[in-house]
């Protein structure tokens, strides 16, 4: 998440700079409007930067060797529409932007583990599945940018929300019965984003890049059901949200 958070920082910061020597040439007064509504599109790729932890447990002690965690870096595209609006006073713009979006992130992670756990139980096989999924998302956002005529360089943030869906599933395997325990979350999570970007405005198009963080909050589940064992065998999940995003928009403003 680091290596994504900081190739987005210098991404913008390097954007910033050509849009701030564009500006030491222009006249003081701008002559461009940002002022006005607007509606556009965008497309580019998201960086998923979540993880889902399955903890199984036998008579409340943890089994660190059957812990399956899926630590997600998955490149997916997505894309979306937004609209918005733009008030200009003087170099300043102050703006207010929302957007929906379509996001493919999919992954799964699995573990197998065989021990024998003595006594009235004996040898013991274990797999764990782990899955992760995120369909669709949005945000609404406040902005404020620096404009020099048709360069616009901004900062945003705001509230996000967007679909998500993990689960985890453990199943056990003794005198060849199999036992399995599981739990999912599959919900509507609502967070917060922040980023950045740039925009070049062309008559009333303007095109841009934006970068964004969004952070979607957390997930859990438990399955602690009685099973025909001597033993309490337990399995809880949990699954933190966040992703990355950098994406090029077209929009269009009315004036």
């Amino acid at each position: 998440m680091k290596k994504v958070l900081l190739a987005g920082s210098a991404l913008i910061a390097a954007l910033s700079f050509v849009s701030a020597a564009h500006a030491a040439d222009m006249p003081a007064a701008p002559s461009y409007n940002w002022t006005g509504f607007y509606v556009g599109a965008n497309a580019g790729v998201s960086w998923n930067n979540s993880s889902v932890d399955n903890k199984f447990s036998v008579d409340g002690t943890r089994l660190n060797d059957i812990d399956n965690k899926i630590d997600n870096s998955q490149a997916a595209f997505t894309a979306g529409g937004l609209l918005g609006y733009n008030y200009q006073i003087d170099h300043i713009v102050l703006g207010v932007e929302t957007d929906f979006n379509y996001l493919g992130f999919d992954e799964n992670g699995s573990r197998k583990y065989s021990f024998d756990h003595g006594g009235d139980v004996g040898e013991v096989d274990l797999s764990a599945k782990g899955d992760l999924q995120t369909d669709w998302f949005g945000t609404i956002r406040g902005r404020l940018g620096y404009a020099a005529d048709n360069f616009l360089v901004y900062g945003t943030g705001g509230l996000a929300y967007g679909n998500v869906n993990s689960n985890g599933k453990v199943t056990l395997s003794n005198d060849g019965t199999d036992y399995t325990w599981k739990g999912s979350n599959d919900q509507t999570n609502w967070g917060w984003t922040v980023g950045g970007g740039v925009e070049y405005g062309i008559d009333q198009w303007s095109l841009g890049v934006e970068y964004l963080y969004v952070n979607l909050g957390s997930g859990n589940w438990s399955d602690n059901h009685e099973e025909d064992l001597p033993h309490d065998f337990g399995l809880k999940g949990s699954a933190d949200y966040a992703f990355s995003t950098v994406r090029a928009t077209v929009k269009y403003r009315f004036q």
